[in-house]
């Protein structure tokens, strides 16, 4: 059986091995074209619910018991759950997207996934390890 490890945490649950985090966090704008080649630019910043967070397994895995918890998850229609990891966000996600996909590598009566789960930051009170202070 493979070691519990990781430091990411989904609703309670944590990942079996740390995953690899990728952020992706545009700033709300808009650029309006106008007469005359003339140009208006809108920029209203960036809000925590703008964040997205893609979640790989790159190499690492995750056990049968993590992979049915998160299943129970998706399933939960319109749920929004508790979020921590090892870059220091902590708050609340929406699971946009979940894609497991079986190894041939063996757990004890199962096997370990391979994983890209993609989520929306909700909420955030940290982030970067610090207070989250924005909108």
């Amino acid at each position: 059986m493979i070691k519990t490890i990781g430091k990411v945490f989904l609703n309670g649950n944590q990942f079996t091995t740390d995953p690899q985090i990728e952020r992706n966090w545009p700033p709300r704008q808009s650029v309006l074209p106008g007469i005359l080649g003339s140009v208006t630019v809108q920029d209203f910043n960036r809000f925590a619910q703008d964040m997205r967070l893609t979640l790989t397994s790159n190499g690492n895995f995750m056990n049968q018991t993590l992979k049915a918890a998160i299943d129970v998850m998706m399933e939960t229609r319109g749920a929004v759950f508790s979020y921590s990891d090892y870059t220091g966000i902590i708050g609340t996600v929406k699971i946009l997207t979940w894609t497991p996909k079986a190894t041939f590598i063996r757990d004890g009566d199962f096997v370990l996934y391979e994983y890209t789960l993609e989520l929306k930051i909700m909420t955030l009170s940290k982030l970067d390890g610090v207070t989250y202070g924005g909108a």
